[in-house]
């Protein structure tokens, strides 16, 4: 009984090992999709294996002459006559890397290997491509082909599509030798077209490039990928899986950067197509008051440079005048024809005195790409006027009558009237006249000694000038709460303004002079965050502590001491 049971055994192990053996061996197979296959432009590289084969695939060696876009896997199996027939499928994509024929080596699957094929790559656009290549291409277009260093060049990438296609990704061009700045330049756009009569769906991106260094300047080539349908009509692939994966890839970029040329005298290169200088002002520059702020803003507009390459103009006045500048605004506008940088920079100025002024001429060198040549962006010399200050109206004071004139009592009666008899006349100054001086002394003297002991009446304002006030006041509040000093000075001057006692205040100055010393420094503090070169940080805390602690102190003093002015935060 147990020899019976040991040979059961070994015969049981040897038909194990006959059947792993018929398991283990593979038969390995190699075509593509299409061959001729063409440059720039992706197949289908796929090995089918039927059993199971030694160890996963290693296809290291397919990238001496390709390049691998992607890999997939898929496994089928068949049952014939109760026979079980397993297959495995990779699927490469595979991009030729040049033309010619060339040789797909074996590839080892362990101990199992695939056998060698050979494949033709023909040129893109030859007549052995066939029309399927031309069912997707790209098209790359630079303007110009030679540029100088830190110049515009545009660089416009095409996709022309006779086919449908999803999971589109389209890369960008990367500087593979030189140094460059890409920015894409505006948005997509697509259009429809006819190329030997065949209708295309064609898709526009545009870059700006700009060498940073002279000499050869290369990008790699624009991908596209996509996934073709597989053509069936009805399908019940929800997600896809039956569409193949093409590859479209476009020339490389090779531009040639010359240096600055030895022509340019400028300080700053500016390469550009135009480049102009424009001037505004807050208030006519014809009509300036002396310590009245007025802001004025120059504008660089070049067409073909960045925002960040323009440099600041020189800000030139003459003695009379202080300057706030302010941080400069920088902005780029970008259309098919490339980038229009634009730099404003702002100089607050007030004039300390009046008279006539001139501001020299303000020259900017830039180089003209389309003519070659050095020219010079001008922003003429132009005079300012500053106005004296509105003269204070003079009091009309009547004047004593003169000695030597004749008074009523010295008349001589005419004829037919009876004349009255007078004092024995004095020689000199009457003393008629002496008593008139000295009443119109007396009484210009009680007049003025009324006026000073006088309390002043308080004239209550009108509805609408409380209101304002009032709604001032929260706006100071609430410009001072959000840190806004521009509004809190707008907000202040407004108070100023709708203040019943009438208070002559057109700046932050004329309101210092008339505030304590608290508020006065929190004033101050303000001008200087206003008229600053940088953007510093502002808060309004101080100063509306300022504020109320003023309007409270006034508030104490609800009567005025005699001869002296009423407070200025009375409500």
């Amino acid at each position: 009984m147990t020899i019976y049971k040991h040979n059961f055994l070994l015969a049981v192990a040897s038909v194990l090992l006959l059947c792993a053996g018929a398991t283990r061996a593979a038969s390995i197979t190699v075509y593509t999709d299409r061959n001729p296959a063409v440059l720039q432009e992706s197949f289908q590289l796929i090995f089918e294996a039927t059993g199971d084969v030694d160890d996963d695939p290693d296809f290291s060696p397919l990238e001496q002459d390709f390049q691998v876009i992607s890999t997939s896997t898929s496994t089928s199996m068949n049952i014939i006559n109760t026979k079980i027939t397993t297959t495995k499928q990779w699927r490469i994509a595979l991009l030729p890397l040049r033309t010619g024929e060339l040789l797909i080596p074996a590839v080892s699957f362990g101990k199992d290997q695939s056998p060698q094929v050979t494949l033709t790559v023909v040129p893109a656009g030859s007549a052995a491509a066939g029309q399927d290549s031309r069912d997707i291409f790209l098209d790359v277009q630079v303007a110009p082909e030679t540029a100088y260093v830190q110049q515009q060049v545009i660089y416009t990438v095409k996709l022309y599509r006779a086919v449908s296609t999803s999971n589109e990704t389209l890369s960008e061009p990367v500087v593979t030798q030189g140094d460059a700045i890409i920015e894409q330049l505006d948005a997509d756009r697509s259009y429809d077209t006819f190329i030997q009569g065949r209708p295309y769906s064609v898709f526009e991106r545009s870059y700006g490039i700009y060498p940073q260094v002279s000499g050869k300047l290369s990008t790699r080539p624009v991908r596209f990928q996509a996934q073709l349908s597989s053509g069936a009509r009805f399908s019940l692939d929800p997600f896809n899986a039956g569409a193949s994966t093409t590859v479209r890839q476009s020339e490389a970029l090779e531009l040639l950067v010359e240096p600055v040329p030895a022509a340019y005298r400028g300080e700053h290169w500016l390469p550009a197509g135009d480049v102009k200088i424009t001037e505004q002002w807050s208030k006519d520059p014809n009509d300036l008051l002396p310590d009245e702020p007025v802001t004025r803003s120059l504008t660089i507009t070049a067409q073909g440079l960045t925002a960040s390459q323009l440099v600041e103009l020189p800000e030139l006045f003459p003695d009379g005048f202080k300057q706030y500048p302010d941080k400069p605004e920088l902005a780029n506008s970008k259309g098919a024809d490339g980038i229009t940088g634009t730099r404003q920079q702002k100089n607050a100025v007030i004039p300390t005195q009046a008279g006539t002024y001139t501001l020299p001429e303000v020259s900017l060198p830039w180089w003209n790409t389309g003519t070659q040549s050095l020219e010079y962006a001008v922003l003429p010399a132009r005079q300012i006027q500053v106005k004296s200050a509105a003269p204070t109206a003079a009091i009309d004071t009547p004047a004593l009558p003169d000695p030597g004139t004749q008074t009523p009592a010295q008349v001589t009666p005419q004829a037919g009237e009876t004349a009255t008899p007078a004092s024995s006349p004095t020689p000199g100054i009457s003393i008629w006249q002496w008593l008139t001086a000295i009443l119109a002394i007396a009484w210009l003297v009680t007049l003025a000694y009324i006026l000073k002991n006088r309390k002043p009446a308080r004239a209550e304002p009108p509805a609408l000038q409380t209101a304002n006030l009032g709604a001032a006041r929260k706006a100071i509040e609430r410009a001072c709460r959000d840190d806004n000093p521009e509004k809190v000075k707008i907000a202040l001057l407004q108070w100023a303004g709708a203040h019943p006692a009438g208070l002559s205040v057109t700046s932050l100055g004329d309101l210092e002079k008339l505030s304590n010393e608290e508020l006065a420094a929190e004033l101050r503090n303000l001008s200087r965050r206003l008229y600053s070169r940088t953007a510093e940080p502002w808060y309004g805390a101080p100063l509306w502590q300022a504020f109320l602690q003023e309007e409270r102190s006034a508030a104490t003093k609800s009567s005025v001491e005699p001869g002296k002015l009423e407070p200025l935060f009375r409500l």
